[in-house]
């Protein structure tokens, strides 16, 4: 069920709340960008643990609604059927948040946590999340902190969040300011588990913490030769592209093989560099997504626009703050953009783009891209004037 950017009275919450009552479960609910309320929120919570994958992504989440949804969670435990919860961009921060959004946690089967952009969560709603948590919650495997604000001496809070989630396989921390000795501390504490992809794209890290990642990746395949036999340590990635390493360092990383199946994928320095050929694209999507955030440039617009025309399954691609001109634009949109089928989310905000390059997008929309929802073009001079 999706009704995301569309903004909803109370009487509109009340029957969505009739309808969901009616159903046993509820596989999704896409609330995005509904200027729901609190209290809206609050009413909504009876019929919420029904739903298996819930969004509520761009909405502002007090503390008293994330308290009812506990509440409700807990009291139906056995039946509660939430697996997915998005509260990326919901304004929650502190201590407050943090013990509701663990008690909702504690009470589900929750396996997927998006916390992105909530900015002033910061080191204190981490601790407070990682100390509020019981001692395992196994069911969680993917949790994103990107973008929330986390600053250098949050390696305790960290620790200790990793060390409650036992199954957890995909760690997000892109776009804070964490420390060499954050990750470091980090990088131990998952020497020994499971994990398998971790974000650490675009922070404040330097060549100080590649002899940590280094070490983990060695630690963690010798334990697990150890303990399991003959299986080797499933593969790890580690992301770290964006971050203030040296180039001499990034290809010693790319010279020597850290273990069997591990990599390291640093490759957007040579993006930024220009050092990107057309057959590179394919593989810089495979290894990111369609995450370009900062690290594309003008002269890559035509292979990316060549990789959209025949692709079929990027639904999402970011290009903020590539410095993309109009004749970026026109390149992307002469490339193939315009003949693609499936992208429903495009972004090209804080970049070059005047008017023509403004026009030259409105066509690509206008003639084609029949799947796309929404277009994120903000802080770019055409808006200037």
């Amino acid at each position: 069920m999706d009704v995301s950017h569309t903004i909803l009275e109370d009487v509109d919450i009340l029957a969505l709340s009739h309808i969901l009552k009616q159903l046993p479960v509820v596989q999704k609910v896409d609330l995005s960008s509904c200027q729901l309320s609190g209290t809206q929120l609050s009413t909504l919570s009876p019929v919420l643990p029904r739903v298996v994958d819930l969004v509520l992504f761009s909405n502002s989440v007090d503390s008293p609604a994330m308290d009812d949804l506990a509440a409700v969670c807990s009291e139906s435990r056995p039946s509660v059927h939430m697996q997915k919860l998005n509260l990326s961009l919901c304004s929650m921060y502190g201590e407050v948040a943090a013990k509701s959004l663990a008690s909702v946690v504690a009470s589900t089967h929750l396996g997927h946590l998006d916390l992105t952009g909530n900015t002033r969560f910061g080191n204190q709603g981490l601790a407070s999340l990682a100390a509020a948590l019981p001692e395992e919650c196994s069911s969680v495997t993917w949790l994103s902190v990107a973008n929330c604000g986390l600053q250098p001496g949050c390696a305790v809070a960290l620790g200790q969040l990793v060390n409650k989630l036992p199954k957890l396989d995909e760690l997000h921390l892109e776009y804070n300011c964490l420390a060499n000795s954050d990750v470091e501390n980090l990088l131990e504490e998952l020497s020994s588990r499971h994990l398998r992809h971790l974000h650490l794209d675009n922070n404040h890290l330097d060549d100080g913490v590649v002899d940590s990642l280094c070490e983990c990746l060695s630690v963690r395949q010798s334990l697990f030769r150890t303990s399991g036999g003959t299986s080797p340590a499933p593969p790890c990635f580690i992301y770290i592209h964006g971050n203030r390493m040296s180039e001499a360092v990034l290809d010693s990383i790319a010279r020597q093989r850290l273990c069997s199946n591990d990599r390291v994928y640093q490759g957007a320095r040579y993006v930024a560099q220009n050092r990107v050929h057309e057959r590179s694209v394919s593989s810089l999507v495979q290894n990111y997504g369609g995450n370009f955030h900062n690290f594309a440039s003008n002269s890559m617009m035509s292979s990316v626009g060549g990789y959209l025309r025949d692709d079929s399954h990027l639904v999402y691609i970011d290009l903020d703050g590539c410095h993309i001109s109009d004749d970026g634009i026109r390149m992307l949109n002469n490339g193939g953009l315009r003949h693609n089928k499936c992208l429903q989310y495009l972004s090209v905000s804080n970049n070059c783009i005047h008017l023509l390059g403004f026009v030259t997008l409105l066509e690509a929309i206008v003639t084609g891209l029949p799947a796309l929802r929404a277009v994120n073009v903000s802080d770019n001079p055409v808006f200037d004037k």
